[in-house]
């Protein structure tokens, strides 16, 4: 979700917490450090020190059974079980009533045999009685109408040795007839209904039953990894979703001249629109401006779809290895298209295209007219930066006002607000941001619901890389790091790895989810250099693409690319709400006629101090390493030698790497 979003929930998260790893702590005694030769003394410091990166015994467990490997690598026996869909849905706009049945074949290729299955019914947020985190419409959740593997229909009670199948908040637990057997697959077929909210939770709904953006709406596999097993746990508004891949044959049924795109290839275009949008579509895939594909005249003439039957349109669609599908059907929305040129996809040498879809109403966001055009612009700096190309055929953003207020992603699809009362640059930040999920969490697929920043962090990060790129001078990083140290002084902060959904209320989750760590792959890139970072950066998500990564994946493959111990770094700041606060201290004059020039970390998160000092004689910069911090001191004095002449000036940090707390103590000027 998008920065406003965030804003939006930071009242409305559990007011729990997670347990806080323990930290070694250390009071070491120094007597002296030398630096530039000399050897001055140093009083005796206390602080906390960062201990060693700790692993829990599931991680340990899977880089033993060799699913994962200690360097970041999946490991050589790395799986993940796999999921066929082929759903048939139909949607009443006037009542948004959905009903839908569906064939899962779930293939076992884990190392064992599963007695059960459990799927998440993502709707049930609404239902009567839901554990929630917040206010949500309650429009009855779902409604299983039969449930039945391999054609034999199923109990539904209490799941014990015999088959059948429960339902819990919004996980449905299935006991299977037989156990599946490692690389067998199992059919369960489901039919079901729900009633659609306005707003589901802030993602997804429909606006004046004229607009439908539909997401998390079908009975869904939960997924079965190598590190918990089942990881199905209930869905409760705030934290977000946690998906397997899968193969997708969907037939959408909706009212002729209502307009449908979704996750995945439209198989059937000649069948459901004229063919003068048809000839429009054409010309987009191939354009590098704005196309008009309907207009409001062409809705107005009823001149955007063919006539259906008894009244009915059904769209059909196919998508491959997704961890998810959504769409959107609307009979009012404007339809304008491109297409983004990205790098080679299939290896014939030469640039491919993408459509870019954008679906608006001009008198609800008239922003919008640039819509299509930054989503072309965010999947072409995307496709670069990520040196992963955009995979899929198209990229499909729907305005959404009286859903969302900033945005939501899908495979191929994106919500996003209508930003009205705000700026384009407002909406091509939201816009970037979106569709820099189509990476993480779409491709590369992190755990969204235990470990938040690691989808949204990272996306914040490539949107704020991206901003810049269309709009040069702009510093995003800088304006990103002021967020995160504004809610750190307040000291409203909590860990990163906190659990999603138990995170106290306020800003917390905010910060720890958004702000805090793409400001810390800024960090990080400063601390490794622009090409470690990158390398260690893309060889992340190529390595985890179309599989599920946890934090320490992403730990080990920084460590390994950049063959640093980072252990200090990642328990600082990812399972501490430790800062950073280095200051000049003083800077005094010395027996030799030189000077010495104090620097102190007054913060707990250690780091290396780039100290730059201006002297009659010239500039020098030096560096404190973060060892010397990591040694429990809390000063470290620089001598500047006589011959360099009287200091002028001194300051930490002069290019603004670090998330410093308070910068004003970072410099010294003579006189002041």
């Amino acid at each position: 979700m998008t920065h406003a979003d965030r804003k939006g929930r930071e009242g409305s998260a559990a007011a729990r917490r997670a347990p806080i790893v323990p930290t070694a702590f250390a009071a070491i005694a120094l007597t002296a450090l030398t630096v530039f030769g000399a050897a001055l003394p140093v009083a005796a410091q206390s602080r906390p020190l960062p201990g060693p990166l700790p692993v829990p015994r599931l991680i340990r467990q899977a880089i033993d059974n060799e699913t994962r490997s200690p360097d970041g690598h999946p490991g050589k026996h790395y799986w993940t079980n796999y999921t066929r869909y082929r759903i048939e849905a139909e949607l009443d706009p006037e009542t948004a009533e959905l009903r839908g049945r569906e064939t899962v074949v779930y293939e076992n290729r884990s190392r064992g045999e599963l007695p059960a299955l459990f799927f998440n019914l993502y709707q049930n947020l609404h239902a009567p009685g839901a554990v929630r985190n917040e206010p949500v419409e309650v429009t009855g959740g779902v409604h299983l109408e039969r449930v039945a593997v391999q054609g034999v229909e199923l109990p539904d009670g209490i799941v014990g040795r015999r088959a059948g199948y429960q339902v819990q908040g919004t996980v449905m637990a299935l006991r299977l007839p037989e156990p599946l057997e490692k690389g067998d697959t199992v059919a369960v077929e489901i039919e079901w209904s729900v009633t659609l909210p306005q707003n589901g939770a802030g993602r997804m709904g429909h606006s004046e039953h004229e607009v439908y953006f539909v997401g998390y709406w079908f009975p869904k596999a939960a997924v079965f990894d190598d590190i918990r097993g089942w990881d199905a746990e209930n869905y409760m508004g705030n934290a977000e979703f946690y998906d397997g891949f899968g193969d997708y044959e969907v037939a959408l049924t909706v009212p002729e001249g209502w307009t449908v795109m979704g996750t995945g290839e439209l198989l059937n275009p000649a069948m459901v629109y004229t063919p003068t949008v048809l000839e429009r579509l054409r010309a987009a895939a191939e354009a590098d401006t704005v196309v008009a594909v309907v207009t409001r005249r062409d809705r107005r003439e009823g001149a955007v779809t063919v006539p259906g039957v008894d009244g009915k349109l059904v769209y059909r669609f196919r998508a491959t290895n997704v961890r998810d599908f959504a769409w959107t059907a609307s009979n009012v929305q404007r339809w304008d298209a491109t297409s983004a040129v990205v790098p080679d996809r299939d290896g014939d040498g030469r640039e491919d295209r993408v459509l870019i879809h954008s679906f608006w109403r001009d008198d609800r966001a008239p922003l919008w007219s640039k819509q299509a055009a930054f989503a072309k612009h965010a999947i072409e700096h995307h496709s670069r930066y990520t040196g992963i190309p955009y995979p899929w055929p198209h990229m499909t953003s729907v305005e959404g006002a009286d859903i969302i207020g900033g945005g939501m992603e899908f495979p191929m699809l994106t919500l996003i607000g209508p930003y009205n009362g705000r700026t384009s640059e407002d909406l091509y930040n939201v816009t970037a941001h979106e569709l820099a999920h189509m990476w993480v969490p779409m491709i590369v697929a992190t755990n969204e619901r235990r470990y938040a920043w690691m989808d949204e962090g990272s996306t914040t990060f490539l949107e704020d890389q991206a901003r810049p790129d269309l709009r040069p001078g702009e510093n995003a990083d800088s304006i990103e790091a002021a967020n995160y140290v504004r809610i750190a002084r307040l000291e409203l902060e909590a860990p990163m790895m906190t659990h999603g959904d138990y995170y106290p209320p306020g800003p917390a989750y905010g910060t720890a989810s958004y702000s805090k760590p793409a400001t810390l792959l800024v960090t990080l890139r400063a601390l490794l250099g622009e090409d470690v970072f990158m390398r260690a950066y893309r060889e992340f998500l190529r390595d985890w693409a179309y599989k599920h990564p946890t934090p320490w994946d992403f730990f080990n493959t920084f460590e390994r690319v950049s063959g640093r111990d980072l252990d200090w770094f990642w328990v600082s700041w990812y399972f501490h709400t430790w800062a950073l606060d280095q200051a000049v201290a003083e800077v005094r004059s010395a027996a030799d006629g030189g000077h010495v020039v104090v620097i102190e970390d007054r913060g707990w998160a250690p780091m290396p101090a780039h100290v730059r000092i201006w002297t009659k004689g010239g500039v020098r910069d030096e560096e404190i390493p973060v060892d010397r911090w990591l040694e429990g001191r809390t000063r470290v004095e620089i001598v500047v030698p006589a011959e360099a002449g009287e200091v002028e000036k001194v300051e930490i940090d002069p290019e603004g790497r670090f998330p410093d707390l308070d910068r004003g103590n970072n410099r010294w000027r003579a006189g002041d």
